[in-house]
């Protein structure tokens, strides 16, 4: 009687102890920064290498690999690449379109010594990025052809005036409108 007891007590003490955190773990706490598009875009290098949350609306979700999506603030023309990591799960495609806050690591990509089309991620060289903001799914399975040096939205990143040697790998997002 008392080894059943006793069986008994220390079952129900492991039941109870098991997702027990004695307070010392609460809810995971992002340690990224927010951080506005505008002041991205003016001061690029001072978050290279620190994780923000920055909000922008998505102009680009690549449709082949959907490892890869590009943002925009209040200029059209100053995207920022994102990037899911190998362990990530896809973008998907319906968020074009949307207005998103994503939180990620921003690192460099492109050095003074490399020209812009070496900024492609690997595997990209022999399947191109359709731009999906302008083509069609008739379009974008022609695309797939072509050279990835000659995707619109990675040329477009490449002559703009900021952030196009900055690459957001990607931790999680939120939609907002």
């Amino acid at each position: 009687m008392i080894i059943k007891t006793l069986s008994l007590a220390v079952a129900v003490l492991l039941i109870a102890s098991c997702g027990n955190k004695s307070g010392k773990e609460t809810a995971s706490l992002s340690k990224a920064e927010n951080v506005k598009f505008s002041a991205l875009v003016e001061n690029p290098g001072t978050y290279v290498d620190r994780d923000i949350i920055v909000e922008g609306k998505v102009v680009h979700v690549c449709p082949h690999t959907g490892k890869k999506m590009f943002i925009v603030g209040d200029n059209p023309d100053v995207m920022l690449n994102i990037s899911a990591g190998e362990n990530a799960p896809k973008f998907p495609v319906d968020l074009l379109g949307s207005t998103i806050a994503v939180e990620g690591h921003i690192s460099r990509v492109v050095t003074a010594e490399k020209p812009a089309g070496e900024m492609m991620s690997p595997g990209m060289e022999t399947e191109a990025c359709c731009d999906s903001s302008a083509k069609s799914g008739e379009a974008c399975a022609d695309s797939s052809k072509t050279k990835a040096s000659e995707c619109e939205t990675e040329t477009a990143l490449a002559k703009q005036p900021a952030l196009s040697d900055l690459m957001m790998i990607y931790n999680k997002h939120t939609l907002v409108k």
